[in-house]
């Protein structure tokens, strides 16, 4: 989808960008996750994960309508 919505010219640099970006995410939430679990343990952690999971469904939903 990126590389699709870009020009050719800025293809590659656009593509580093979404990939570094995605792994700075998932280091980011697995170093969280550890912090969580070390604090709190995993039923905290699944109650956090499972309250931003439904945080999410209205966004969807609200670009799913207008669309």
């Amino acid at each position: 989808m990126i590389t699709d919505a870009v020009p050719l010219a800025t293809r590659a640099k656009n593509q580093g960008m979404a990939d570094v970006s995605i792994a700075i995410a998932g280091a980011t939430g697995g170093f969280s996750s550890g912090l969580v679990v070390s604090a709190s343990g995993y039923p905290v952690l699944a109650l956090t994960g499972g309250i931003l999971a439904l945080a999410v469904l209205p966004a969807i939903a609200t670009s799913a309508s207008s669309r």
